[in-house]
């Protein structure tokens, strides 16, 4: 289990990195969910790509 979880961290470094430059804890969430949201989309399209 331990690699399927660090290979999303990897990936979500890779995709803009995990410092949060921002101020106020509102934007550093809205920030964490938007990485979120493209890294799940990305694994998606991913996915889709090899069912089909």
């Amino acid at each position: 289990m331990r690699a399927r979880v660090e290979h999303v961290f990897a990936s979500q470094a890779a995709m803009g990195g995990q410092l949060v430059r921002t101020i106020g804890l509102a934007r550093a969430r809205l920030k964490t969910g938007l990485n979120n949201i493209v890294y799940n989309l990305r694994r998606w399209t991913y996915l889709q790509g090899v069912a089909a």
